[in-house]
């Protein structure tokens, strides 16, 4: 799944992840905390926060409200979904993100 997003939009715009368990057979309901592992398109690696809700055995949305110095670069980024159950860290499949000119230059 692609995103849009323009180089710097903000709040009250943000980035939601629907996650469901695909084959891994992962209890959603028993996710502690998650983050959003972000890869720019020059390699670079950052994390935004993010916000869990509707979270139930087979549903989890992750929400990162998009704030200044999110999107630096124009073109793709990789996301993930990395989430915090008991026995350690489960990652998402990656997702990617088309941040795109604030003009459309």
């Amino acid at each position: 799944m692609s995103t849009t997003i323009y180089q710097g939009q903000v709040a009250p715009d943000a980035y939601v992840m629907n996650v469901t368990p695909g084959t891994s057979g992962l209890d959603l309901s028993t996710v502690t905390a998650a983050s959003l592992e972000i890869e720019l398109p020059d390699g670079t690696e950052v994390t935004w926060t993010a916000t869990r809700s509707n979270q139930t055995t087979t549903t989890l949305r992750l929400t990162h409200v998009l704030a200044s110095g999110d999107t630096p670069q124009i073109g793709t980024y990789r996301v993930y979904g990395a989430l915090t159950v008991s026995g350690g860290t489960q990652r998402t499949d990656p997702e990617t993100i088309e941040v795109l000119p604030e003009f459309g230059a």
